[in-house]
């Protein structure tokens, strides 16, 4: 199982999220993010190159 590391703005925290709970999605300019829930309030990040591989596979 992958973790990935989100910052949430709210409670200015980093959480980690398990790529099960992940949605990844492919912006209008073509550059990958995720987008998760966590206790109730939506997180998103931009993927880097390392982290968009480490979801794929």
């Amino acid at each position: 199982m992958v973790f990935i590391q989100f910052y949430n703005l709210k409670t200015k925290e980093k959480v980690e999220i398990p790529d099960n709970e992940i949605e990844i999605v492919t912006l209008e300019n073509g550059r990958k993010a995720a987008k998760a829930e966590y206790n109730g309030m939506k997180l998103f990040k931009f993927l880097s190159k390392a982290d968009s591989e480490k979801l794929a596979a």
